[in-house]
Parts: C-alpha cells; structure tokens; sequence
C-alpha cells in the first residue's frame, strides 16, 4: 500500500510539473501551443520507443497496434490543453480541466454501477468544493475567452478518456509508446493548419523536451502500470490534488504568491481524496468481511 502511495505521488507531481512548465513557455512567449505540443509528444515517443528498444527489441516497436481510445483521449488533450492555455487564465484552465476529468471518471463509474460508499461521494463534493475555491478568488477577471474553455474542456474530456482506456493495459509502457505514435499525425496536422505565430525559442524547445521527454512519456507510463490497481473514482480523487501540487512548486520556482486562501482550499482538497481512499479502504475491509 505505501508504495503505491509513493508511485502515485510521483505521478502526479510529474503531471503537476507538465502544467508548469507549459505556462512557463507559453505564458512568456517561448514557444508557441501547436509548437510545444508537437515537441513534447515527438520526444516523449522516442523516449519510450528507446525503452522498448532496450528491453524488448525492434519487434515489440514494430508490432505496435493502436488503441483507438487511447490515441482520441490523447489527442484531444494535447490539443486542447496548449491551445487553450494561449488564450485562457492558468487557474481557470485549471479548474476546467482537472473538474472535467473529475465528472468524466466519476459518471463512468456510475454508469458501470461500481458501488460507490457514502465516504467517496463526500469526499470528491469536499475535493471538488477546495478546488472551486483554489480558483475562484475574487480578482478572477469577469470577461473569459469561450473559445479557451472549451478547449479545456475537450482537453479534460480526452484526459478522463485516455484514463479510463489505460485501466485494460497489459503493458504499459507499450501502449503509451502506441499512443505517442499514432497521435504523433494528429498533431502534426493541427500543427500544419493551424501554425503558431509564437517564434520558437531554444528555452521553448528546451522546457518542452523536458515536458515530453521526462514528465509526459515517463509520467504517462507509470500512470498507466498504476490504472489497473485503482478504480476509477480513487484515480479521479487523487488527480485533484495536482492543482496543489502546482501550486507548491510554482511558490518554490516561480516565486508565485500564496495565500490563506489558497491554503484552505488545499487542506479541503487533500481532506477530500483523504476520506475518498478511506471510503475504498472500508469497502475492501467489508468485501473481505463478506467473503
């Protein structure tokens, strides 16, 4: 149990560390969305195809299927969260983003008719009740770009997406290699009809190589060999906690201010995937009491 605690931690302070470096390149002009997305898939695909390489040989490589679900859940994340943070305030990006993944993996689990204990519905209102305080301060600017929210919004429908389909994998460091691949077009041709006006910068490229390369492909692939041990309502309450995260390491190295404000919408937040896990935790204890 304590290290799959670990592993999830560092799962998503990669994913934490994927938001950050996104705004840091974008927001200051260091490379533009289409841009960004296509460096960060390309050299998170070679990343993983040189694992595979190592490990498995060039058959595995060439062998690789696509999984239509994945790669549609893929691609529309990665084109909707660049584009839409050109356009649209990182914290209400965020919320869209992280609530919509959060409803997309909550209703699955309802429609599968997972049961689902008093303590995970409190816990995901308490997560969700933080994050809507986290950002929703009262300097929120009135006027928001529609275009920019739905983007995020098609951005947090292809993360919930890509996430439900990574429950089936069997190996997951190859299928995420699928995924990079088969998006790899996708991309490319959003890119080609849709050319940035941002001029590439070296600090670009660099933050999105360590985008793709470290936190996307690495981070994706642990994310992935993790699925399969958690079900759908715990992998959606602790993705909540990523906001947080985001927020700690933008005070740390983006010299970003903090607040009471913020601090009380964390301490709701990680209150909140608390009660989530002890509410799984009661359920298996009264599985195994009935067995």
């Amino acid at each position: 149990m304590l290290r799959l605690i670990v592993l999830i931690s560092i799962t998503m302070v990669a994913f934490a560390a994927n938001s950050l470096l996104t705004r840091m390149a974008i927001s200051n002009q260091e490379l533009g969305a289409s841009s960004f997305a296509f460096i960060r898939l390309l050299s998170g695909a070679f990343v993983l195809i040189a694992i595979i390489l190592i490990r498995s040989g060039v058959k595995t490589v060439l062998k690789t299927q696509p999984n239509f679900n994945s790669v549609l859940g893929l691609s529309a994340y990665m084109i909707g969260f660049h584009y839409a943070y050109s356009t649209l305030d990182a914290g209400l990006g965020a919320l869209i983003l992280f609530g919509g993944v959060q409803l997309v993996m909550f209703s699955a689990s309802i429609i599968k008719k997972e049961s689902l204990p008093i303590l995970r519905w409190l816990g995901m209102f308490l997560a969700m009740f933080g994050l809507g305080i986290l950002f929703f301060p009262s300097k929120l600017p009135g006027t928001q770009p529609i275009s920019g929210m739905f983007l995020m919004l098609l951005a947090a429908f292809g993360w919930g997406i890509y996430s439900l389909s990574g429950k089936t994998t069997i190996d997951p460091i190859a299928r995420t290699m699928s995924n990079f691949v088969f998006t790899l077009p996708l991309v490319t041709t959003v890119y080609m009809f849709f050319p940035d006006t941002i001029p590439v910068t070296s600090r670009g490229i660099f933050l999105a190589i360590c985008s793709g390369a470290v936190m996307t492909a690495l981070g994706y692939a642990l994310w992935y060999a993790l699925l399969p041990s958690i079900d759908n309502t715990v992998a959606s309450l602790v993705q909540l906690t990523v906001p947080v995260i985001a927020l700690v390491m933008g005070v740390v190295l983006l010299d970003e201010l903090i607040t009471w404000l913020s601090i009380s919408a964390s301490i709701l937040i990680l209150g909140g995937v608390s009660l989530g896990l002890l509410g799984r935790r009661n359920m298996l204890q009264n599985n195994v009491i009935k067995s």
